[in-house]
């Protein structure tokens, strides 16, 4: 179970990361919001999640790379990425422009995409929890550096 988890939870992060930081990416590009640093902030948080996920799918396919870059290794970046998640969906959320009380479902505006991306970086930081959570007990039952007691 637990493997299974940790083989499907990057590719999920994937495609997570690549819809927040699309989403972050428009908004740079099309509105007044290239200025704004937490808007920079969600594109570099995403692109890096998604690279680090993309990577970590590879990893886990090839079994000498799996058990370098487990462990202590993982648990630190899952960590880090946590943290940059996390910071990522709340400077977002503390946007008061665009609250999910604004959304229109009419046509798309500039806030639906802000709130699509928010709710997006919402999801990774809870999809790098599991990744921590699992990183953490493989690394308590000795795989990769520094595992097992």
């Amino acid at each position: 179970m637990l493997l299974l988890l940790h083989l499907s939870c990057p590719a999920v992060q994937i495609v997570f990361a690549l819809i927040a930081f699309a989403a972050a990416a428009s908004l740079y590009n099309s509105y007044d919001f290239y200025k704004v640093s937490f808007v920079q902030f969600m594109v570099f948080t995403g692109v890096m999640g998604f690279l680090i996920s993309l990577f970590y799918s590879i990893v886990s396919c090839v079994e000498g790379l799996k058990r370098t870059f487990s462990g202590l290794i993982e648990v630190i970046l899952n960590v880090l990425w946590v943290i940059f998640w996390l910071a990522a969906a709340a400077s977002f959320a503390a946007y008061q422009p665009c609250k999910v009380k604004d959304a229109t479902f009419v046509a798309i505006t500039k806030c639906d995409v802000f709130i699509a991306s928010q709710a997006f970086a919402w999801l990774s930081w809870f999809l790098w929890i599991g990744s921590l959570w699992i990183s953490i007990m493989e690394m308590r039952s000795g795989e990769g550096l520094t595992g097992g007691e």
